[in-house]
């Protein structure tokens, strides 16, 4: 760890490089405030104090460097950092870590609530693990967002998640998967009277704004959103994950624009469909999980103009599939469409 601390500081000579150590200055502000000018006889607390440093560190270099599709160093390096942090298992459920995640969900509550899209503006917010919010100027739209963790201590309050609940229209679920499907997040939707639409093995008689869709074959259907006064065109595809089904969602917002969500797609019998699903459809907006197989080809047959990398540092799983930032850009290398990878909390703003 001090290693990574110590590479992270070389983001100077980078800076110092654009002319900007100015910028650098302000960023490493923090360093010179701590409590505690030694650790000797509490390495946890030295990890943790370390952790959040970094984990603060790494974020405002992010909000400096947004995201794009040909990222800086500095930016680049940000994103390793918080992989490097979050690939360390002594750090899993410590404070700097629960810090952090709920730092990233309040900044996107209060964006949704008080940033709202002007005109075709579409925004696309990265939540924990393959979670998305889509806002537009007329509907927020939730995918399989979660609260990350154990039902029993999970990552994110109640309270939190609460508060993103109240600014979303409609939760999609993908697929049974606990870190796709958290059923106390579609209980909130369902108590505020907000659809929840899923594939037919997830909670049976759970509510009436339940939803389940799934068919042989992809079936398109609209999706009326009451309170806003407007609907939903879908289309939803039959995939699956391994034996498991998995909703591959195609949402058209009111605003004419066609965001696609894969869930955790992986079974090779559904590329015969998936290679001709640009004859069906116009995506505007792939969400893709990193780890998607064929990706390429997956890619030439679904035809998006842009894609959204998704599914990174999912904690819940051993350090081997967590599947980092820098194994993102590995695999997407010789992807032939613009790609966004981005952190916890940050968002991409679309423009048909």
């Amino acid at each position: 760890m001090f290693a990574l601390y110590f590479y992270l500081m070389n983001t100077q000579r980078l800076l110092r490089r654009w002319g900007l150590m100015g910028g650098m200055v302000l960023l490493l502000q923090p360093l010179c405030a701590q409590d505690l000018l030694q650790y000797w006889n509490k390495p946890e607390a030295m990890m943790q104090d370390q952790a959040a440093l970094l984990f603060e560190q790494a974020h405002r270099i992010l909000a400096q460097y947004p995201p794009s599709t040909a990222p800086n160093e500095a930016r680049t390096l940000a994103l390793f950092a918080i992989d490097a942090l979050l690939h360390d298992t002594r750090l899993d459920n410590g404070k700097a870590f629960l810090d952090y995640i709920q730092s990233r969900y309040r900044l996107v509550a209060d964006k949704l609530r008080d940033e709202k899209p002007d005109g075709k503006e579409i925004r696309i917010y990265k939540l924990y693990n393959h979670g998305f919010v889509v806002q537009t100027p007329s509907v927020a739209i939730a995918i399989d967002l979660i609260r990350g963790g154990r039902a029993d201590q999970p990552f994110v309050s109640d309270a939190l998640i609460a508060s993103l609940v109240d600014q979303c229209d409609i939760l999609f679920v993908s697929h049974r998967h606990s870190d796709h499907a958290d059923k106390s997040v579609a209980q909130l939707f369902c108590d505020q009277n907000k659809q929840v639409i899923a594939p037919p093995d997830l909670w049976e008689n759970m509510s009436p704004q339940l939803k389940h869709i799934r068919g042989e074959y992809a079936i398109t259907d609209s999706i009326n959103i009451p309170h806003r006064q407007t609907a939903l065109n879908i289309t939803v595809f039959p995939g699956h994950q391994d034996n498991i089904p998995n909703n591959l969602y195609a949402i058209t917002t009111p605003e004419r624009v066609t965001v696609m969500h894969t869930g955790d797609q992986y079974h090779d019998d559904d590329m015969e469909w998936i290679s001709q699903v640009g004859d069906q459809i116009e995506v505007d907006v792939f969400l893709v999980h990193s780890w998607m197989p064929h990706i390429e080809k997956t890619v030439e047959g679904i035809r998006p103009k842009w894609m959204v990398v998704g599914h990174e540092n999912e904690m819940e799983h051993t350090i081997d599939h967590r599947e980092s930032y820098w194994l993102t850009f590995r695999r997407f290398k010789e992807v032939q469409k613009p790609y966004i990878v981005m952190a916890w909390g940050e968002h991409f703003t679309y423009y048909p």
